[in-house]
């Protein structure tokens, strides 16, 4: 018999088909499993329920937190390039206990509900009003941004900080923008 790659013969059966067999490998006198093969598949198992129970779960909290970071990027970003301070003029707000002047703020550039979730994402909350006005709420890990629109047109931002619940309210004229 010619001897191929170690201890594999070939063996040539009447029917003229190859057979493959191994004469090198010890077999179990009593047909079980050897115990390595156990452990091995023991510590294969363990080590998946590990990674299942410990790993998955930090790896979805950071990304969770990336996207809320993200998110509140978004907010700031939305809100400041929306918003122009009018500097020619000033208004007496009340600030920590004190009046203060301030210079009035208001919307730079307006747009529709559509752009403002291509923007932004999808927004937390949103309500209707009685007159169909639509007012979207995007809340971040420290801010939150509430869109106010009529027939489809922003009039109003108010964007809040999560933490002092103050904020402020621009609108499209600046006489009625305000802090509060």
């Amino acid at each position: 018999m010619p001897e191929l790659r170690g201890s594999v013969h070939l063996a040539l059966y009447p029917s003229g088909t190859p057979r493959h067999y191994n004469s090198g490998m010890r077999t179990s006198s009593r047909g079980g499993v050897p115990w390595r093969v156990i452990a091995v598949q023991l510590a294969v198992i363990l080590g998946l329920i590990v990674f299942f129970s410990l790993y998955l779960p930090h790896h979805r909290r950071a990304l969770a937190a990336r996207a809320a970071a993200t998110r509140e990027q978004k907010i700031n970003a939305v809100f400041h390039d929306s918003v122009e301070e009018d500097s020619s003029h000033e208004v007496s707000v009340p600030l920590d206990g004190a009046i203060v002047k301030r210079h009035p703020e208001r919307l730079r550039t307006t747009f529709s509900p559509a752009q403002a979730e291509a923007l932004l994402g999808a927004p937390n909350t949103g309500t209707t009003d009685f007159r169909g006005g639509q007012h979207l709420t995007w809340i971040g890990t420290t801010h939150e941004l509430d869109a106010s629109f009529d027939r489809g047109h922003l009039y109003c931002l108010t964007f809040e900080d999560r933490a002092t619940n103050h904020g402020v309210m621009v609108y499209e004229s600046p006489w009625s923008w305000r802090p509060f």
